[in-house]
């Protein structure tokens, strides 16, 4: 199985337990992120056409992992606010193409767009920290779940 078809196996497992467990609560954790995400793929990101965004505290993203937090972009070059966070996190994103995601009925759909931070397989490190922690995703369709 190739790296980016493992990649995406491991996200859609760790959405699908997202979809089940609610985010843990990180125990007095400060951390404060701004998440700006990019879609440059075709399609509008709009209320019906969603970006969901997840935050892990582990680069380690499998079906056992939980995110600590998650939210929902409503336009293309939005941004997140995350708080309460750990200095270190990971993170994923996918485009709701379709429009037919809640993010809360198991992973999305076979050939949403999607993608981790830093590369499929290679969770990159964003450090937390005040107000003006930021980081900006950007993605395409070049990525799409198996």
């Amino acid at each position: 199985m190739s790296v980016l078809r493992k990649s995406l196996v491991v996200l859609a497992a760790a959405v699908a337990l997202s979809a089940i467990a609610p985010p843990r609560a990180a125990a007095q954790e400060t951390g404060q992120l701004k998440v700006t995400v990019e879609y440059k793929g075709p399609g509008t990101v709009d209320k019906s056409h969603q970006i969901f965004v997840w935050v892990f505290d582990t680069p380690d993203i499998s079906g056992s992992t939980e995110p600590i937090s998650a939210d929902v972009i409503t336009t293309s070059g939005g941004t997140a606010s995350f708080s309460g966070l750990p200095k270190t996190v990971y993170l994923a994103a996918a485009f709701n193409e379709k429009g037919d995601y809640d993010g809360t009925q198991g992973p999305p759909p076979t050939g949403t767009p999607v993608t981790i931070y830093g590369g499929m397989g290679t969770a990159k490190a964003v450090e937390s920290g005040g107000a003006e922690a930021a980081v900006t995703v950007t993605f395409d369709d070049s990525t799409r779940m198996p």
